[in-house]
């Protein structure tokens, strides 16, 4: 992995010279290697207190699988879009689009991010009405 000024750095070999508990960014304690001979172990140490722990990164994945699931697929969400939906769609100075949506007496609103197009945020708008209305079935659904 390149270090700040852009050179190769590689793992560390040789002694272990120490082995002290460092904790993660999700506030887990670990144990991180200190090499007799590693010039980037400053760099190391960084990014391994950015990171969180393999069990945590595993229940955040876990976690983010079971939400995206939960939601309706593109497709469902613009299907079940009923007759006389109305929809406005906002271009904003740092070109990033913003919207809103309304159905059936439901209004939901949405922003998204700066170089996402206007169909992201149609998507999102989707389906944040569906899921907010309880229309298509999304709730329940096993």
């Amino acid at each position: 992995m390149p270090d700040a000024r852009g050179e190769e750095m590689t793992e560390p070999s040789g002694k272990i010279v120490a082995r002290p508990l460092v904790a993660r960014a999700c506030g887990h304690q670990q144990e991180f290697q200190h090499y007799a001979v590693d010039k980037y172990r400053a760099q190391r140490l960084a990014k391994f207190q950015r990171a969180r722990c393999a069990d945590c990164t595993a229940k955040l994945v876990e976690e983010q699988k079971r939400a995206a699931e939960a939601l309706p697929k593109k497709g469902e969400a613009l299907q079940s879009l009923p007759s006389g939906t109305q929809l406005s769609l906002t271009r904003r100075p740092d070109g990033s689009w913003a919207g809103t949506l309304a159905a059936e007496g439901t209004v939901v609103k949405t922003e998204g991010t700066a170089g996402a197009g206007p169909l992201t945020v149609l998507v999102a708008l989707a389906r944040l009405w569906v899921l907010e209305s309880g229309v298509g079935g999304a709730e329940g659904d096993p």
